[in-house]
């Protein structure tokens, strides 16, 4: 579309958080005419970087105030569809926020012409179907095309490398016009991607704050010595989680947590028994430090073959989280989905967690954009990606391609 010629499209950004949607709308020369956040802090952010200062509880907003717009956006709240969450979906106050949504755009002279929405991957299979029915049956009634099924999308498939599946509800108004045709969306969007983690890092004399120390460090350590262990053994590195609380505790067999987690207890039992001569002392050398309590002496590696891949070698060659399921490993070729808490990824080669603006720029946000350290990690993990709104927003709405 050529905005020189035809009149800007103006939008709305409904729980706008940071402004994810902000950032892809107007990179495509829309203007936003309103937005609102519940969270203080977002509004603060929001205000700080695009001059707008955002309505606060979309429950209490005079819908009647709001200017006229031909694009709604909205990243309406996930926690009721999540998996990390309760997934009450439309039986938690917050997911009946959706409605909100639909009662602006039936309270408008000129309905919309675009509506782009976004949730967690789960939408789509919560409540067995019956939650993605409703709203899909909600916006086939106001007067929108929207595809029949949920359009899932990862932030990989525009090669950002950060596994972050999405669901993008993409919706046009009846009367300008069909939709598209999606194009077929690839299984495993990895496989094409050509950028990695390294490619977003910061100058070195930027990270040096966020190298770990204390208990972060010990953990690194502890773990690093146990993976030479393997390697040093030729013993192959568990697939299942490992809990070395588990290895070597006494436990009676109607103990309420083995019989929950018997399979996977009774595997790591095997293990250490199996290669108690070599594990023993690294195990009674980690409880022996102050700092080995917790999730941290739980184990997870997501990285490959320890043994066949000279890649893999240490603590060092990886990206490592400490989660309160333990710790998880993965390569360093891309980081998993970014969340709304303090899961913040270790980059093994600098030793350190990554940087905010890193993980901005995962989320594909400009350099140019103003954050407030204390509450951006929440706020990041919170973020649409932007990239992939704006290719979603050039397909809908300037019949660009898609993928």
């Amino acid at each position: 579309m050529d905005y020189s010629t035809k009149r800007k499209l103006k939008f709305i950004d409904l729980f706008c958080g940071i402004g994810g949607f902000h950032q892809a709308l107007t990179n495509m020369g829309g203007e936003c005419v309103f937005a609102c956040d519940i969270d203080e802090k977002c509004r603060m952010i929001y205000e700080e970087n695009y001059g707008i200062k955002p309505a606060s509880d979309i429950t209490k907003i005079n819908i009647d105030d709001i200017p006229p717009f031909d694009v709604l956006c909205a990243g309406f709240p996930c926690q009721p569809f999540s998996k990390a969450g309760f997934q009450k979906g439309f039986d938690d106050d917050r997911g009946n926020l959706f409605f909100n949504i639909c009662d602006i755009i039936k309270r408008q002279r000129e309905p919309p012409k675009y509506l782009l929405l976004e949730n967690v991957r789960n939408l789509a299979s919560h409540d067995d179907g019956n939650t993605w029915k409703v709203i899909y049956e909600y916006i086939d009634k106001l007067g929108y095309y929207t595809y029949e099924l949920p359009v899932i999308l990862n932030a990989m498939h525009f090669n950002i490398p950060q596994n972050r599946e999405r669901v993008i509800i993409m919706c046009k108004r009846k009367d300008i016009g069909e939709l598209r045709t999606l194009p077929i969306i690839p299984k495993n969007p990895k496989q094409k991607l050509t950028k990695h983690i390294k490619d977003f890092l910061c100058d070195k004399k930027d990270t040096e704050k966020y190298i770990i120390g204390g208990k972060m460090k010990d953990v690194e350590i502890i773990w690093d010595a146990f993976i030479k262990l393997l390697i040093a053994y030729g013993i192959d590195i568990p697939k299942f989680p490992i809990w070395t609380d588990w290895w070597d505790n006494i436990y009676t067999e109607d103990d309420k947590m083995y019989i929950k987690y018997k399979a996977w207890i009774d595997k790591n039992r095997k293990f250490y028994n199996s290669n108690k001569a070599v594990l023993e002392e690294w195990l009674m050398n980690s409880r022996a430090n102050k700092n080995w309590f917790g999730s941290v002496r739980k184990f997870e590696w997501q990285a490959g073959d320890l043994l066949t891949d000279d890649s893999m070698r240490s603590m060092r060659n990886v990206l490592w989280s400490a989660r309160g399921s333990g710790i998880r490993v993965k390569r360093c070729d891309y980081i998993p989905t970014l969340v709304a808490m303090a899961m913040i990824p270790v980059y093994g080669p600098e030793s350190r967690k990554l940087t905010p603006r890193e993980l901005l720029r995962l989320q594909s946000f400009p350099d140019t954009f103003q954050f407030n350290e204390k509450n951006i990690y929440k706020q990041v993990g919170n973020s649409v990606n932007v990239k992939m709104i704006e290719r979603c927003a050039r397909f809908l709405i300037d019949d660009e391609e898609l993928l």
